[in-house]
């Protein structure tokens, strides 16, 4: 009879558990049911506003593998906050303006200072492409087709291609990236900057793609104007993948065309 009650009880909790591990699964399912994006409204143009490369120069060959650059401003100051709404409602630098430095389509360096070297540390012998434009202190870029600069260099000797010409049509991946926490993490912003493209129902298009740890998609919207878009519901770690779409419903070819960072979301 002991032992019957011993076998029971050990049923239960190990009916329990499962109940508790049901319980789990159908919260993450439903969190992952309420990721929503919704495509937002530019905030109000910084008239005149571009980053302009001082150094290095087109085409220049860099001696040194450690690389600085300086960026300087038109009608834009750094280190400022931008006084928008929107300041207050997503992520945020507290060191104010900056530019958004960009070198072979990885992941941005924030510039807080105009006319000043910024150190992009130490890079490969051979090609580099590099792009900068400006961005308000919630990090959303300038968008205007004149506010950014694009400079092709080598460092130590010029051999190798570039990643990006001054014509070829590309989509240049800004946000999101790295780490959202508490109320940085409620309201996450998807921004980009294009380069000889303009978006519309027609003609090319900016595809975003949120996929989980386990590669499943969660979310993904098809933009047709360049506008950020903002996406809610995220907990955890995911993929985003940006992509350039054609006319013909594919991807265009070329090396920023489709972009993929990691973040990771703790509200």
């Amino acid at each position: 009879m002991l032992q019957f009650r011993i076998v029971s009880r050990l049923a239960l909790v190990v009916l329990s558990a499962l109940v508790v591990l049901a319980g789990c699964g159908e919260e993450s399912d439903q969190a992952e049911e309420n990721v929503q994006i919704e495509v937002g409204d530019r905030s109000p143009a910084i008239e005149g506003a571009a980053a302009r490369f001082a150094a290095p120069a087109d085409s220049a060959v860099v001696d040194s593998a450690r690389v600085s650059v300086v960026v300087e401003a038109d009608s834009f100051e750094t280190g400022i906050q931008t006084e928008t709404p929107r300041a207050g409602e997503i992520a945020n630098s507290g060191n104010g303006q900056h530019f958004h430095v960009i070198v072979d389509n990885q992941p941005y360096l924030a510039n807080y200072e105009a006319g000043t070297p910024f150190n992009l540390g130490e890079l490969q012998p051979g090609a580099h492409t590099l792009l900068t434009f400006p961005s308000r202190s919630y990090h959303e870029a300038v968008k205007h087709p004149d506010a950014y600069d694009l400079v092709n260099f080598y460092v130590k000797a010029d051999s190798g291609d570039f990643m990006l010409g001054p014509r070829e049509p590309a989509i240049i991946y800004s946000r999101p990236k790295g780490r959202y926490e508490r109320e940085g993490a409620e309201r996450i912003m998807l921004d980009f900057y294009l380069h000889n493209v303009e978006l519309s129902d027609d003609g090319y298009k900016a595809r975003y793609t949120i996929t989980n740890e386990d590669g499943t998609e969660v979310a993904s919207i098809t933009l047709t104007e360049w506008t950020p878009a903002f996406v809610t519901g995220l907990d955890g770690t995911y993929e985003v993948t940006l992509k350039l779409i054609g006319s013909n419903g594919s991807v265009v070819p070329g090396p920023f065309n489709t972009t993929t960072r990691t973040i990771r979301v703790q509200p």
